[in-house]
Order: C-alpha cells, then structure tokens, then sequence
C-alpha cells in the first residue's frame, strides 16, 4: 500500500531551466556540456554558488539574459493547482514529499513556502541530507526513506525525468512519469484507488 509519494521539483512544480541551458550546451562539445552539468552537480550539493552557474552559463552560451535573477524562483511560480492536489492527497492521509536536486535557491523556496502551506512532511536532498552523493545514488534515497519512516514498497515518486524514475524504479519504488497535471490526477486516481477505492482527486 502507498503510504508516501514523493515529487521531483523541476519537471514537476516548474520547467527544468537548467536542463534547458545544458541540452544548448551540447552544441559546444562534449567535453563543454561536461564540464557544464559537473557544475550543475556541484552548485546541488553546495560546491557552487547561484552566482557562479549563471555566470559560466552566460559566458559559455553568450546568453547575456542570463543571471541570477533569471534563475531564481518565487513562490507566485507554483501552481495553485498542484497546491490544490497536494492539498487534497493530505486529505487521504498520505505523507508527501519532495525528493529531489535542490540547491540553496530551491530548498529555501520550498522550506519558506512549506512554512505557510504545510503540504509536506520531507524535504529533501542531497544538500538538505549534508551528502556529497548525486541524487540517483542508494545513499541518498536510503537516507530519504529513513526520514519519512517507509520501506520502498510503500513509495510512489512522480518525476519527469526517464533516469530518475528508472532508479527509484530499481530501488523497489513504484513511479509515474509526470507530463502533465490532468495525466498525473488520472494516474494517481487509477493506481491510489486500488488499496482505497472510494479514492478521488476533486478536479481543479
């Protein structure tokens, strides 16, 4: 029986703008679109600053948009339709949770606007966790797991990313790839209401 769902962030609450840059950035190279995801990699576990991504990444592309500021996401950038499915998740009794690349931007997004809204019972990262280890590793959905207090069995985690979805899939997790709201309530419904069947997502 699922008792956890866990969401990825970008994919899922907002566009993945940092694999927007690194798909241009294969046009530089392999060698470039490396060094550009390694730091990626480094900025989601501390080893890099906001600052410093947009930087390399104007510099690189020649994309003089590109700064801070336009990294940077508020509270008005989430949807207050996925508000109003967590929302109603809470009311089947289940935990949620965000499992996913979070540097200091994201986690204090999320942190600050958990704080109000209360639809979470983890956040969590490989920064929030103090780890070292990519997000896709057994350290840190073993550390995840231990914080929400379920065995994999009893997990769902929602992502739009392929690789993520084929290791939580590995790890003994159930998956649904997100594409959109609509096509993830109808999944929710169809898979939730085999262990509940009474249950139903209100419609937005």
């Amino acid at each position: 029986m699922i008792r956890v769902i866990f969401f990825d962030f970008y994919s899922v609450w907002t566009p993945d703008t940092f694999q927007e840059y690194l798909n241009s950035a294969q046009s530089l190279g392999a060698q470039e679109h490396t060094a550009l995801a390694d730091l990626v990699g480094k900025y989601y576990i501390g080893e890099a600053s906001l600052d410093d991504v947009a930087d390399v990444f104007r510099y690189k592309l020649g994309r003089m948009e590109i700064d801070k500021d336009s990294l940077t996401l508020h509270e008005s950038n989430i949807s207050p339709n996925v508000v109003s499915l967590m929302r109603s998740l809470h009311g089947h009794f289940l935990k949620l949770g965000v499992l996913a690349n979070l540097g200091t931007m994201e986690l204090g997004l999320l942190t600050g606007f958990n704080a109000s809204q209360s639809l979470f019972e983890a956040i969590l990262s490989p920064l929030s966790l103090g780890l070292k280890a990519p997000l896709l590793s057994q350290e840190v959905f073993t550390k995840a797991l231990q914080a929400v207090g379920e065995p994999p069995a009893s997990c769902l985690v929602v992502s739009g990313h392929d690789d993520y979805l084929a290791f939580a899939s590995s790890y003994g997790m159930q998956t649904i790839k997100f594409v959109g709201l609509g096509q993830l309530m109808q999944s929710l419904e169809a898979l939730l209401a085999k262990d509940m069947p009474s249950f139903v997502i209100p419609k937005p």
